[in-house]
């Protein structure tokens, strides 16, 4: 088996600590064999190595998205309800644009009739390349408008038993977790962002269920008392988390109990700012209703230690998968250290899936999901979201998207879009 060794790359393994200067990091198959200083790297003997000259570029892991939507279509009025093979098709193209901008791992948390699931088993059978997936299926909601708004991405359950049964439903479709609608959503006509949905009672139902299998709770919670249900209840993770600043008691609770806030500030940006026609008064107004709470929460919750996974809640209005990273940027104007920022899209956002023993660091042992960067993110996040400033994307050993253009001399612009090589 040949080893590709990259060489002279300043390394951010996503442990948070200082770049490593002329590093090296070594792959054998699918994994990490070796990631440090050049000083320390002993070649094995008897090996064809592959090595790759990096300097000047910048190498971290592979990027981790905790909040997507796959099967939505970025829609101004952020409605799902056409053909389901055009939904399909969509979801392809969301998932190679997504892994072409560095995010190699996605967890989707509200998908379309389970179509999302034969996506990822054509992926897992080598026929696409595309990030690895963490699937929650449909999400679980009381009765709600947003069911007609989202074809096939709400399941409705009223009370205990029905929660339940409707948990059950996703983990035998093989969800990695279920994802719960504690309180109205922003982008659901009719629901109150601030307002309690499903009770505590509800919630634990569920959790009581993933748990039977190893897996957790998410739950959507913008407002404190949706936000106290969850966490009482023993959701993992809080999606979007608006009003959490109201309640520092919980956001003690969090830090202790490493409860992760997932906070979604692109959904808000994407909507609130620059030319965006077509998007409904009442989304607009609710949008700007929510953004300060939700930068004061994420400020608040740094400052008393909640763990914080990066979500971008790609596809809502003009949130375009592929432009994940943006997030990063935004986290820094809430306060968020460059570095935090990033780990927060590595090392934590691997945790909150609970997949940290194989992915999220820069480490021997675990999966090689990494991209080479031109430039230093440290230095200007926002050029994490500049296609132009990835050189690779590998994925499990893999080099799953690259540059034609700097291999080729072949302008980008005549590759037919095709900037993610599909398939394996």
């Amino acid at each position: 088996m040949t080893i590709t060794v990259f060489k002279n790359a300043a390394l951010i393994d996503g442990n948070g600590g200082k770049p490593i200067e002329r590093g090296v990091i070594a792959v054998e198959d699918d994994k990490i064999i070796y990631a440090g200083s050049s000083e320390k790297w002993i070649q094995p003997l008897e090996k064809t190595i592959n090595e790759m000259d990096m300097t000047g570029r910048t190498i971290l892991p592979g990027l981790i998205d905790c909040h997507v939507h796959i099967a939505a279509e970025c829609l101004p009025d952020s409605t799902m309800n056409g053909p389901l093979g055009w939904t399909s098709l969509i979801m392809l193209k969301h998932a190679q644009n997504t892994l072409a901008a560095g995010i190699t791992t996605i967890r989707d948390v509200g998908g379309r009739h389970h179509l999302e699931f034969s996506l990822r088993k054509a992926v897992e059978a080598g026929m696409f390349a595309a990030p690895r997936m963490s699937l929650a299926g449909k999400l679980l909601s009381i009765t709600s408008t947003g069911s007609e708004w989202y074809d096939g991405m709400y399941r409705e359950a009223d009370g205990v038993d029905e929660v339940r049964k409707a948990a059950r439903e996703q983990l035998k479709a093989g969800a990695d977790l279920i994802k719960m609608l504690a309180t109205g959503a922003v982008l659901a006509p009719g629901e109150k962002p601030g307002a309690a949905q499903f009770e505590m009672e509800e919630i634990r139902a569920a959790v009581v269920e993933a748990a039977k299998v190893g897996k957790i709770v998410a739950a959507h919670a913008h407002g404190i008392d949706g936000i106290r249900n969850a966490v009482e209840a023993g959701a993992k993770t809080i999606e979007h988390g608006t009003y959490l600043n109201q309640d520092p008691r919980v956001m003690e609770r969090m830090a202790k109990e490493e409860i992760f806030l997932v906070p979604t500030l692109k959904a808000g940006y994407d909507v609130i700012y620059g030319n965006k026609p077509g998007i409904p008064e009442w989304i607009m107004e609710k949008s700007k209703e929510t953004q300060e709470d939700a930068l004061l929460s994420i400020r608040k919750a740094h400052e008393m230690g909640v763990p914080i996974a990066m979500g971008t809640d790609a596809a809502t209005p003009y949130n375009f998968h592929g432009e994940n990273a943006m997030e990063l940027a935004y986290m820094a104007e809430a306060g968020l250290s460059a570095m935090e920022c990033i780990v927060a899209s590595t090392k934590n956002a691997a945790r909150a899936l609970g997949w940290e023993k194989k992915l999220g660091t820069l480490e021997a042992g675990k999966l090689a999901d990494l991209i080479v960067l031109k430039k230093n993110p440290l230095e200007d996040l926002r050029s994490l979201a500049d296609r132009r400033n990835i050189e690779y994307v590998m994925q499990g050993g893999k080099f799953v998207a690259r540059q034609f253009a700097s291999d080729t001399g072949i302008p980008e612009e005549l590759m037919a879009g095709a900037w993610v090589c599909c398939g394996r």
